[in-house]
């Protein structure tokens, strides 16, 4: 049985698939695996390249929303509702993870956490140099400001595979807009728009950039690159997903990790208190799975209480499985971010790019890093992304 999945190119993330594998072996002896594993960047690619050709592996880790649906949409994804609906299966899994997985009524892929974005700072630095943590846009900047004249680089941004941008344009569109727009572009909802304020968030990200906020190469820079930067003391923030607590758990002697929710808009249309957050990832099974059985053993295993649990434990994220997020497994970091900031939260806004079909994305990607290097001007930028959400391919 063959198993494609991006958990590589991170200590943790190698670590949790290692312990998901090892285990499954050992209860399933006669089980034969091959494991095929890559970044998350070019992972996407090589797992679009295997469906376009009609060579999905058995069992595959995939995004969830538009990406998935591609694959559902073209035949290739197996049906998961009659096995979820025993011994309770279904039910094991947080209510709110499974719309991101399912397409028409039926479930095509088992989800396996959930993550939140929120801006995490060196807080070990900040009081070493008085810097206040801000709550308005104003007072961001204002910070950034000082963070550089101090001769620090104010935001850790590694971009090289794209995705990290992504967040800046999303809490930027969330505070000025208003949640929701990409589930109604998925809906099908003829009047979805992401408004003249999109303008004003892809002006958000340029302005980073343009007044040295980011590392000098952030288009060229690994989120891997990026984050040693933060660990030890060259950037002083990071806005990024709650996978950063265990992003940062080797860090040096000295380096004491904060969070603070996205900066309001005191203007904006939206509800401040939203969150980024939802389904970052989940398995499938290939239609054309040699052993469905076996597949299917997998997806349970991978989403069992003790991997579940044992995921929370390593990478310091929440899961979709229900009970597996415990105090005890999350630590007080991340049982903190799910008080303070999510559970305060009006809404969950998932991210867009899960949400958005491949060529979307593809968009979506290179539009944002348009904006860091200049090349696109926000008033562009923010045509490209609304004519490619509309076109929804």
């Amino acid at each position: 049985m063959e198993i494609w999945h991006a958990y590589a190119g991170q200590k943790d993330k190698v670590e949790f698939i290692e312990y998901a594998l090892d285990t499954f072996k050992k209860a399933h002896p006669d089980i034969k695996v091959k494991e095929v594993s890559a970044e998350q960047s070019s992972y996407k690619t090589k797992l679009q390249t295997a469906m376009a050709s009609g060579n999905a592996p058995d069992v595959f880790y995939t995004l969830p929303g538009g990406y998935l649906k591609a694959f559902v949409d073209s035949g290739q994804v197996l049906r998961l509702d009659d096995e979820l609906a025993k011994q309770g299966w279904r039910d094991s899994f947080l209510e709110s993870s499974l719309p991101s997985v399912t397409f028409g009524g039926s479930t095509y892929a088992v989800p396996i956490d959930i993550d939140a974005a929120l801006v995490w700072y060196n807080k070990a630095l900040f009081d070493a140099k008085g810097w206040q943590v801000p709550t308005t846009w104003p007072e961001f900047l204002d910070l950034a400001e000082k963070i550089k004249s101090a001769g620090v680089v104010p935001v850790a941004l590694g971009n090289k595979d794209s995705w990290p941008a992504t967040f800046w344009f999303q809490y930027a569109e969330m505070r000025m807009h208003g949640s929701g727009v990409m589930s109604g572009f998925g809906a099908g909802d003829k009047n979805a728009t992401f408004g003249p304020e999109a303008k004003d968030a892809a002006g958000v990200l340029q302005t980073l950039a343009q007044k040295g906020y980011l590392p000098k190469g952030a288009n060229g820079m690994s989120d891997a690159e990026a984050n040693i930067l933060f660990l030890n003391g060259k950037a002083a923030m990071v806005l990024n997903g709650t996978w950063q607590i265990g992003m940062s758990a080797e860090a040096p002697a000295g380096f004491e990790l904060g969070y603070f929710p996205f900066p309001t808009f005191v203007q904006g249309r939206g509800n401040q208190s939203d969150v980024l957050a939802g389904v970052a990832a989940s398995f499938a099974v290939s239609q054309k799975a040699k052993d469905k059985e076996a597949a299917l053993a997998f997806l349970r295993h991978i989403t069992s209480p003790e991997v579940m649990t044992k995921y929370v434990q390593i990478r310091k994220t929440m899961v979709a499985r229900k009970g597996a997020t415990t105090p005890e497994a999350a630590g007080p970091l991340l049982a903190g971010v799910v008080q303070d900031v999510i559970g305060k939260a009006d809404t969950l806004d998932p991210f867009y790019d899960t949400a958005m079909a491949p060529k979307t994305t593809e968009t979506y990607y290179s539009t944002l890093q348009g904006l860091i290097d200049g090349s696109i001007p926000p008033a562009a930028a923010a045509d490209a992304i609304e004519n490619a959400a509309k076109a929804g391919k």
